[in-house]
């Protein structure tokens, strides 16, 4: 069974380049025809391999619900591994020895580079893997935030100075926005301004509640899943990006890159914490960056295949919003540009997908089409 909270439904907002703000629409889901061309006969042979990062968030709420449709519609036996590093899932994916994966799309545009943690890759074939990643659904990952014991006394990104902060797994994709994050909010660098600590998601919850680090700066849905294994040691402060870095410009060019979304919404949207969390803005609304990403395949998955997935995961959209409390405001279900920046992206999806897509009645983005 999927989902983990009551259902507490936030209402966010999201900046375009520019800075104005913007309402998220509510997303109708348009009738779904009986897509699934995979006969039950093919589906009982169809073995799939499928990662997702940590543990309660949304790439392993999505990978364990597109296993549970694809065996409910006897389409595919999806076999999920969670608490996976995506830097070295997607390599995986576009090598064909993985079959679906979580990605975020920086992650896509830095391995067609050859850039970061894909700089190993060499720029000929970083750029042949990315191209062969495809999407079949696109979703927010998570928004960043700080969080610290109150007892700690670090209620700023300033006050991290000096401290030892979980910034994510090595080399993953939450590590790398981790450390700008702290960098853009507080002018701090990893081992000058404050000591990083890089360890795997199975074990980042235990550092944390054992005071191994001071703080954490880490991918968070709303409601995140680990806040109340923290909050069950102690009261908490969630800190903001403070407002006047956030609207300057090395914000707004980090916001402005491929894959990543700014995001800000009223404070009031996280009282389903209570009284153990201790909210922190200036002006009382939370300002963050979400890494925009999906679920994708290699461009060589069998089309009809593609289809059915996708068209099975639309369909079930309402259940996966019933059992989750943060499907909504992670996007699931929305496929406009300006909520995931696909085309600086270079992001495009799988045949098959897209016509699911469209035959439940949206739009694809012209520059994501394949």
């Amino acid at each position: 069974m999927l989902g983990f909270y009551p259902r507490k439904i936030a209402k966010f907002y999201y900046l375009n380049t520019t800075g104005s703000i913007f309402t998220m629409k509510k997303i109708l889901l348009a009738g779904v025809a009986a897509l699934f061309a995979v006969s039950s006969a093919q589906a009982q042979n169809v073995t799939l391999t499928s990662a997702a990062a940590s543990p309660g968030g949304a790439t392993d709420v999505s990978a364990r619900f597109l296993a549970e449709v694809a065996a409910a519609n006897k389409i595919a036996t999806i076999q999920v591994q969670v608490g996976q590093v995506l830097t070295k899932t997607m390599v995986q994916v576009a090598e064909g020895k993985t079959d679906i994966s979580a990605a975020f799309f920086l992650g896509n545009f830095l391995m067609s580079r050859s850039l970061g943690p894909f700089s190993g890759l060499g720029k000929k074939r970083g750029k042949e893997l990315a191209g062969n990643m495809r999407l079949l659904f696109p979703f927010h990952l998570a928004h960043f935030v700080l969080v610290a014991y109150q007892s700690t006394g670090i209620d700023s990104y300033d006050k991290l100075k000096g401290k030892t902060v979980h910034n994510g797994p090595p080399r993953g994709g939450a590590y790398i926005t981790a450390k700008a994050v702290i960098r853009l909010s507080a002018g701090l660098a990893e081992g000058k301004g404050y000591n990083g600590k890089q360890i795997a998601w199975g074990q980042a919850n235990s550092i944390f509640l054992d005071r191994t680090v001071d703080a954490a700066v880490r991918p968070a849905t709303n409601p995140a899943s680990w806040m109340p294994i923290y909050m069950s040691a102690g009261k908490i402060n969630m800190v903001s990006v403070p407002k006047k870095p956030f609207e300057g410009k090395a914000w707004k060019k980090y916001y402005s890159a491929p894959g990543n979304v700014p995001i800000v919404f009223p404070v009031a949207d996280l009282a389903h914490y209570g009284d153990k969390v201790r909210i922190i803005s200036e002006d009382n609304m939370f300002r963050s960056v979400a890494n925009a990403g999906g679920t994708m395949v290699n461009k060589s998955m069998n089309k009809k295949l593609a289809k059915a997935l996708t068209a099975a995961f639309i369909k079930n959209l309402p259940d996966l919003y019933r059992k989750t409390a943060f499907a909504r405001t992670s996007q699931f279900g929305n496929i406009k540009t300006e909520n995931f920046n696909f085309c600086k992206a270079g992001i495009k999806f799988h045949p098959g997908a897209m016509e699911a897509w469209q035959e439940a009645g949206h739009t694809v983005p012209e520059c994501t089409k394949p």
